[in-house]
């Protein structure tokens, strides 16, 4: 068959579905992908697939479900990539060579942009600053136990300015605020005694110089990376010698009330359910993540904050108000009677005597530094004069 040809009846398969595949498998490998108004195929041999754009497709470990596509052979020999638009998606028809390090695409950048702008031209965007306002002055209250004032100091995911604050001229010097929300960046402060400077970045791909920054600060925006190693690995890029990076996330037992209450509706209203609550990172693999950047003498803690609202529907409001929706490209949109189920469950499993119903937000708060020769090393084994039994004959002679 002509390769226009079976270009045009790619163009129109996928129309009729809606959706784009993204395949990747090694060279001289033909691909197949076949109407088979929802069966589950298995995959061939050395070949590796993975369905986007689309809520009802099905992804398995072991088969993908493609509904309703004709049989259809790959172009050509040469498997590089080529794009065709598909109306209301954007997204393409992609076929590459396996990497070496496969980064997992779990959130989409650019929903989580808009919704940050639209959260930042709301009236009443100041109302829904509590939580993040919070977690921003403990973070700051960590950095006054460090007795040195930092000339240099960013801000990654600044919002509208959180962290600025609780800052003053005593602990930086000058501040560098990065957003990839033009309309957040623009509403953070400017301060009277710290000169401000707004960049407008994302913060996967940050436009900094190496040793530029004394201390990098973070509050709340870390866990919408794609590919945090990387991003740990760029601000360890950019801090000087000796520079401490600080940063709050959320953990992974954040809004455990509401994924289980949705959880438990969709499953009893519609037969299986979706991730709803975005995934997190667990307090074990931060040190990891940490030390795998870069950084040494680590110091990670956890804090809980529970906030109480009237229902279930207070909260998803408060989550939007802070552009802490769902981002995930596996999203897709929850039916009225689901919803109603899920409030009735979250009252009944986790309510308080006064009707109104918790949520939990764990805060992961991390400490890292860039290593230098001038931090205090750990003595050697047995350098110690003194054994931990013979610590009360010291006091004696004192």
């Amino acid at each position: 068959m002509h390769a226009s040809v079976k270009a045009k009846l790619l163009v129109r398969c996928m129309r009729r579905c809606h959706c784009a595949v993204s395949l990747t498998g090694p060279k001289n490998v033909y691909y197949y992908l076949l109407l088979s108004r929802g069966k589950v195929l298995p995959k061939p041999r050395n070949f590796t697939a993975s369905v986007i754009g689309s809520s009802y497709v099905g992804y398995h470990s072991h088969s993908f479900v493609v509904p309703r596509l004709w049989l259809f052979r790959s172009l050509g020999r040469d498997h590089g990539a080529f794009s065709i638009p598909i109306r209301g998606l954007h997204s393409s028809f992609h076929v590459q060579k396996p990497q070496d390090e496969t980064v997992m695409n779990v959130f989409n950048r650019k929903a989580k942009c808009r919704q940050r702008d639209r959260a930042a031209m709301a009236d009443d965007v100041e109302v829904y600053d509590y939580l993040k306002d919070e977690v921003a002055y403990r973070l700051v209250d960590r950095l006054r136990d460090i007795t040195r004032t930092f000339p240099v100091a960013a801000d990654i995911g600044c919002g509208r300015g959180h962290i600025a604050k609780h800052l003053n001229d005593e602990l930086v010097g000058k501040l560098y605020q990065c957003e990839m929300s033009s309309k957040m960046l623009s509403q953070a402060p400017t301060l009277e005694d710290i000169p401000v400077l707004k960049i407008q970045a994302d913060e996967e791909q940050l436009p900094f110089e190496s040793d530029f920054f004394d201390i990098v600060l973070s509050s709340l925006s870390l866990h919408w990376i794609n590919d945090l190693p990387s991003t740990l690995r760029q601000i360890h890029n950019c801090l000087k010698k000796d520079g401490p990076f600080i940063g709050a996330m959320f953990g992974g037992d954040t809004l455990f009330e509401l994924r289980c209450s949705l959880q438990l509706a969709e499953i009893e209203r519609e037969g299986g359910f979706a991730p709803r609550i975005s995934p997190f990172t667990d307090v074990r693999d931060l040190g990891n993540l940490l030390n795998r950047a870069g950084f040494n003498m680590l110091t990670v803690d956890v804090e809980e904050i529970v906030v109480n609202f009237p229902t279930m529907f207070e909260l998803m409001t408060d989550l939007k108000g802070m552009a802490e929706n769902n981002a995930a490209w596996s999203c897709k949109p929850l039916h009225r009677d689901t919803l109603m189920a899920a409030s009735t469950i979250y009252k009944e499993m986790y309510g308080h005597e006064d009707g109104t119903v918790p949520a939990t937000f764990q805060i992961l708060f991390m400490i890292g530094w860039k290593p230098d020769k001038s931090q205090a090393k750990p003595a050697k084994r047995g350098s110690a004069d003194l054994s931990f039994g013979e610590l009360d004959k010291l006091n004696h002679q004192k």
